[in-house]
């Protein structure tokens, strides 16, 4: 499957790291109820976590300021106490490697905190990777927006045909789409997405992107 592929990208919350429901579901209604939002159903958390068009959900449906929803998240979202509640995908460690000694360039892109993306990567036990971006310290816009993807492209000199992009979610579809870069849709069981066409293929496990499958072109 990954044979054309000389660069691949992860996303790594809901990725390569897994992240407790219990953790969010605490976190966001903790951070809507001191600020006098409004979140009528908990299940609405879950579309907040995964979906994109987040400012706009923060806006419309905690009916909140985005900015000072975000100032209070990333103090209260603290990389020591998500670190009790994250743990790495049982094969995402093995995976990362076995890219690594096959030669390929590995990269990490996700909107989470420099710090938070930090402590997530060290569930990996050390697993070598190329690069790591964080979109939010980076100052890029969040994702969908390619600007990230682009940018980590250019930095380790690979062209979008070479390189794949790994994700579990719409907004990370999108994302490689975007940058004219094909997907791979990691099913995780953890939310519904319409995909449409734009995933190169459907996996149920990283260990599956060492398998000889046949996949049809990115649409």
């Amino acid at each position: 499957m990954l044979k054309k592929y000389k660069h691949i990208s992860f996303d790594l919350d809901g990725t390569l790291v897994h992240t407790t429901p219990e953790y969010r579901y605490a976190l966001v209604s903790k951070i809507v109820e001191a600020l006098g939002g409004t979140l009528s159903d908990p299940r609405l958390v879950d579309r907040f976590w995964f979906e994109s068009g987040r400012e706009a959900f923060i806006r419309n449906t905690f009916k909140l300021d985005p900015d000072v929803f975000w100032s209070l998240f990333h103090i209260e979202d603290a990389p020591e106490l998500r670190s009790v509640h994250t743990k790495a995908y049982h094969d995402a460690e093995r995976a990362v490697r076995k890219l690594k000694d096959m030669g390929k360039v590995v990269s990490v892109i996700t909107g989470s905190p420099q710090g938070t993306a930090e402590m997530e990567l060290e569930k990996l036990n050390g697993a070598p990777h190329d690069y790591l971006l964080s979109t939010s310290s980076a100052g890029h816009s969040p994702k969908p927006d390619p600007a990230a993807l682009q940018f980590v492209l250019a930095e380790l000199d690979a062209r979008p045909e070479e390189t794949v992009y790994v994700g579990n979610g719409n907004e990370d579809a999108l994302f490689a789409r975007n940058a004219g870069v094909d997907f791979i849709y990691l099913e995780r069981k953890e939310y519904e997405f319409d995909l449409r066409d734009y995933s190169l293929a459907v996996v149920q496990s990283l260990n599956e992107l060492f398998e000889s499958k046949q996949v049809r072109p990115l649409l």
